[in-house]
């Protein structure tokens, strides 16, 4: 039996959650990116990424347009969505700065966050 030191357990951990973790999420994006743009006309769904990118207040995801859907996402995806906000910084901005006081409307704004940086994902 072999031994594996801490920080080599942690590198193999680290890759493995850099190959696999988001798929899931992202594939569930990018099908709601397609049924988007089949409703309403043609464009690829990097396109429409880097749209949603560039203005995530005026594109909408079908699937994630009210609340409530944003909600169930995150219900379904808490942990990915968890992490991802974690990789980029999220929480260590104040529910004041981003203005979503209250918890609810704090789930609401970290999981658009969260959406905003799969569809940069899909972007690229």
């Amino acid at each position: 039996m072999r031994i594996k030191k801490y920080t080599q357990f942690i590198t193999e951990s680290d890759e493995v959650i850099k190959d696999s973790t988001f798929d899931g999420i992202k594939d569930d994006v990018k099908k709601m990116i397609e049924d988007t743009i089949k409703s309403s006309g043609g464009e690829s769904v990097k396109s429409f990424a880097t749209n949603y990118k560039d203005n995530p207040n005026d594109v909408k995801i079908e699937g994630l347009i009210n609340d409530d859907q944003v909600y169930d996402f995150w219900l379904k995806y808490e942990n990915e969505i968890d992490e991802l906000l974690n990789k980029v910084k999220f929480f260590e901005e104040s529910p004041e700065d981003i203005n979503a006081l209250g918890t609810y409307k704090y789930v609401i704004a970290s999981t658009n966050r969260a959406i905003l940086e799969i569809v940069r994902m899909l972007a690229e």
